[in-house]
């Protein structure tokens, strides 16, 4: 009997050590289905950031800037600014910031626009709302709010072209407006030809120089043996003298 009650207190744990278990590993499963969730949504999340940056071709006009800066597309974009930006060129009223709305953008896109001289910019601040979709076919909404100013930018300069790219486009015009008056005949092109009677007159120049030098060569040679001709015979002349003398 008291082995029976043994085994049967046996098997009683083992089942409640088993339950115990079982609902250990379910609940653990279910954190990691959630938070597998949560990492699945957190990468593959949009993200639209709208910021202003000094033209690339010169830092005296602005561009606006609208990123989606995400891994995932964003649709039905709106753009607030609060309060509103007076952006203009020279001569002209300020007119509505652009691309507040916009349908699509991928992953990595960005979309910019001229807003005009810079310098009316500098003093401005505003808070800027960005909101999207991550699913076209729901009414949910994803938001972002932040504060902005582009007097950041205040006393900065640059060298020269931000993108080499742009260098490289600006000497490409230069060459073509070059090209279009010399095709259109409005500037003369001057060509250094190289043809067969520069040729020979080059040959005929190599020819006379190596005449010119033979030349040379051979008076040196002759004047060295005058020279050694009068040596001897002088010397000859002092052998004879001193023989006499004796």
């Amino acid at each position: 009997g008291e082995v029976l009650i043994v085994i049967g207190l046996s098997s009683a744990v083992a089942a409640i050590a088993t339950a115990i278990a079982t609902l250990l590993l379910w609940r653990v499963t279910a954190v990691l289905a959630e938070e597998t969730k949560r990492l699945a949504n957190a990468t593959g999340q949009p993200q639209i950031v709208v910021t202003i940056r000094p033209n690339q071709w010169t830092m005296m006009y602005a561009d606006l800037i609208v990123t989606n800066s995400g891994n995932a597309s964003a649709f039905e974009i709106k753009i607030d600014f609060d309060p509103a930006i007076k952006a203009g060129h020279d001569g002209e009223e300020s007119f509505e910031m652009p691309l507040q709305n916009i349908s699509l953008l991928r992953p990595g896109e960005s979309l910019s626009s001229d807003v005009g001289r810079s310098y009316p910019l500098l003093d401005q601040r505003c808070r800027i709302t960005t909101s999207w979709k991550r699913n076209p076919t729901v009414d949910e909404r994803e938001e972002l709010s932040y504060d902005f100013t582009f007097g950041d930018i205040r006393g900065a300069s640059q060298l020269g072209a931000a993108n080499p790219l742009v260098k490289i486009a600006d000497e490409v015009k230069h060459i073509r407006d070059d090209w279009k008056n010399i095709a259109a005949g409005h500037r003369k092109l001057m060509a250094d030809i190289f043809t067969s009677a520069d040729r020979t007159r080059e040959k005929r120049e190599r020819e006379g120089s190596r005449k010119a030098m033979m030349k040379r060569i051979e008076k040196e040679q002759n004047e060295n043996g005058t020279k050694s001709l009068i040596e001897t015979t002088s010397a000859k002349r002092q052998k004879r003298a001193r023989k006499s003398v004796i």
